[in-house]
């Protein structure tokens, strides 16, 4: 008997169950309906069958008025192909992924959608749900306007959290600071500062937790260990509660400035020291000549061994004052025109060769020399000259008796090089910012004019003068530019 069911039996299930999915249906299309986002029902073709209130009130037409019609006459013409794609390709009964779209409406005007789609071919429907999303395209493409404004600024900007970690990086803070957006976020502002700023480094975490704008001038450490002077601005960033999430940071690279302002600086003091120059050669060089032709006078007179070993004594140092005031003439002078031609570096080198050895045997020192092939150069050949035989003479003296200063030539980049190397104890660091400072010495009989006369003829011939110094001595290295090569 159980075998054998009667077909009204199942035919009246079948009826139940098909009303029960209808009667699902129909109260699902009335949720459907009172929602804010948009839902319809289109044929295979993409004509409307069913639509929500939604979709009447954007498009300001009645029911009858869409009804029929393709969804195409209401998208915008660059999404179509978009659309047709997505309703080719879409698998039976999957949710598609999402697609953003203008839906347009009569009148021309149009708000973007995010919509999704699926297929029931037992149906030979689609079935589209859209949400409004044309705020947020706004908000996007004013995030989009502010982050090309932050990526095209001069100025380093990043964002920095409560715990000190920065958040965001563009691109001008990788210049300033040589650290990648990758190498740099979620670590924190530590990085940037040099071991002995930890305590300014966690005043200003302080500063960004309690939500306050500060601006300061500073030091920081670049990637390479190099030194950048930085002016920094930081800013709080507050949730809509007003609560403080962090800071954003704005710093602006001054290295350049500071430099220029102790360039400046630096000519004030020349101006200076040229005034006095002037007044010295002219005003006290003529009567020193004058008292060393009477003692040289009385030398000769004076027959006592003794007093004539004072006399040569004193004749000695007069010459060595005569020769600080022509060093102090020749910078109270305008510098004449220089005379530029073909040199070479070996050449020159190898000429004053003999006069080099000469002056480091007297001091119980060698010379080696280490000249590469180098292109000629368009130089003036006896500032070179003065040049060398400064770098060398300060090399022989910043060394011990059987030191040993090496002389060398090379290209490298491009670019001529000129390097003097002694084995010295190097120079101190609070020094190096001092280096070619008129009379600014370190020994106990110089005049603090040789280097400064050697960073004048570098200056004149556009060359760089580089200094490496440490515990086992010091490099000067003369960069000629490219454009002083001669083919």
């Amino acid at each position: 008997m159980l075998g054998k069911i009667s077909p009204y039996f199942i035919n009246s299930v079948e009826t139940k169950k098909s009303d029960n999915y209808i009667e699902q249906i129909e109260n699902f299309k009335k949720l459907l309906y009172l929602t804010d986002d948009i839902f319809f029902q289109t044929d295979l073709e993409g004509r409307f069958k069913w639509i929500n209130q939604a979709l009447k009130d954007f498009l300001r037409q009645s029911e009858e008025q869409i009804s029929g019609k393709e969804i195409f006459a209401f998208i915008h013409p660059e999404d179509k192909s978009s659309v047709r794609e997505l309703m080719q390709s879409i698998l039976p009964y999957e949710k598609s992924s999402a697609l953003e779209l203008r839906f347009l409406r009569p009148d021309g005007d149009y708000c973007f959608f995010e919509c999704r789609l699926s297929l029931d071919p037992q149906r030979e429907s689609y079935y589209f749900a859209a949400s409004d999303i044309s705020e947020r395209k706004i908000y996007q493409e004013e995030l989009l306007r502010l982050e090309s404004i932050i990526e095209a600024s001069l100025d380093g900007i990043y964002a920095i959290d409560c715990e000190g970690r920065i958040q965001s990086w563009n691109k001008a803070a990788e210049k300033i600071f040589g650290f990648s957006k990758d190498e740099i976020i979620g670590q924190t502002i530590h990085l940037l500062a040099f071991p002995d700023q930890r305590e300014e480094m966690d005043n200003l975490i302080n500063i960004i937790r309690r939500g306050e704008t500060y601006s300061y001038e500073t030091i920081r450490q670049k990637k390479d260990g190099e030194t950048v002077a930085v002016f920094i601005t930081l800013a709080p960033i507050r949730d809509s509660s007003g609560e403080v999430l962090g800071s954003s940071a704005v710093a602006r690279d001054i290295t350049s400035h500071r430099r220029l302002e102790k360039e400046i600086a630096q000519l004030d003091k020349l101006n200076t020291i040229v005034e006095l120059a002037s007044v010295i050669s002219h005003e006290v060089r003529n009567p020193m000549t004058t008292v060393k032709g009477f003692l040289q006078l009385l030398y000769h007179k004076i027959k006592d061994k003794v007093f004539r070993e004072y006399f040569e004594i004193m004749i000695e140092e007069m010459d060595r004052v005569n020769s600080i005031l022509q060093e102090f003439n020749t910078i109270g002078k305008k510098h004449k025109e220089s005379t530029r031609m073909r040199h070479n570096l070996k050449t020159i080198i190898k000429s004053m060769a003999p006069l080099l050895e000469a002056d480091a045997v007297s001091q119980g020192k060698t010379i080696k020399f280490l000249l590469r092939e180098t292109p000629d150069l368009m130089v003036d050949g006896n500032e070179i000259r003065q040049l060398i035989l400064n770098l060398t003479r300060n090399a022989l003296e910043a060394m011990e008796p059987n030191g040993s200063v090496l002389i060398k030539t090379f290209v490298e980049n491009g670019q001529v090089i000129l390097a003097v190397q002694d084995f010295g104890k190097g120079i101190a660091e609070s020094d190096l910012e001092k280096l070619g400072t008129p009379f600014f010495t370190t020994k106990e009989s110089g005049t603090g004019l040789g280097l400064y006369v050697c960073y004048e003829i570098a200056q004149r011939h556009e060359a760089q003068i580089k200094v490496n110094t440490g515990p086992k001595g010091t490099t000067f290295s003369v960069i000629f530019p490219q454009h002083a090569i001669l083919p």
